[in-house]
C-alpha cells in the first residue's frame, strides 16, 4: 500500500456521489477524469497525465487506483480537509463543478480542457472533432454546452 493510494482514497470518499471502483471500465475510466479534473483546479495529486485512447490519462493514477481498490471500502470516512485552506476552497470549487455531472460529460469536460490547456489547441472546431473521433459518440450538443462551461468557470479561454 502507498502513501498516494490511501491519500487518493481519502480525497476520493469526500466526493458526494462518487463510486470508487476499478472492477469496471467506466469506473477506471471515472477515476481518471474526476482526478485530472481535481488537477485542473490546480489541486495537485502528483499525477502526470498524456493523450490516451479516452482523454487525458495517467499510468501512475491507474496503478494507485487498483491498490486503493484492494482497501477503499475500510478506509475511514473522517472528514478530511486540506491543511491548506487554499486547496481546501479549490476542491471546494470542484466539488461544485461537477456536481450533477455524469461519467460521459467528466470525459468531454476533461478531454476538452486537456486538448485546449495542454496541447494549446484553441480551434474549437477541431476540439469538437478530436473529441467525436477518439473518445466515444458524443452528441454534438453535450459537447458544446460543456465547452461553454469550462470556459465559464475559466479553466479555458
Amino acid at each position: 500500500m502507498t502513501r498516494e493510494s490511501i491519500e487518493l482514497g481519502f480525497i476520493l470518499r469526500q466526493i458526494p456521489g462518487y463510486e470508487f471502483s476499478m472492477e469496471e471500465f467506466e469506473g477506471r475510466l471515472s477515476l481518471q477524469k474526476v482526478v485530472y479534473l481535481l488537477q485542473a483546479f490546480d489541486v495537485n495529486l502528483g499525477y502526470s497525465f498524456s493523450w490516451y485512447l479516452r482523454g487525458p490519462y495517467c499510468s501512475l493514477l491507474a496503478t494507485n487506483g487498483f491498490t486503493l481498490d484492494r482497501v477503499y471500502n475500510v478506509l475511514p470516512d473522517c472528514g478530511m480537509k486540506f491543511r491548506d485552506q487554499r486547496a481546501q476552497k479549490k476542491f471546494q470549487r470542484f466539488l461544485k463543478f461537477i456536481r450533477g455531472k455524469d461519467l460521459e460529460s467528466l470525459e468531454i469536460l476533461a478531454s476538452a480542457h486537456y486538448l485546449k490547456k495542454c496541447l494549446g489547441m484553441d480551434d474549437e472546431t477541431a476540439v469538437r472533432k478530436i473529441l467525436a473521433k477518439e473518445c466515444t459518440d458524443f452528441d454534438e450538443d453535450k459537447v458544446r454546452k460543456e465547452l461553454e462551461y469550462i470556459k465559464k468557470e475559466g479553466l479555458v479561454q
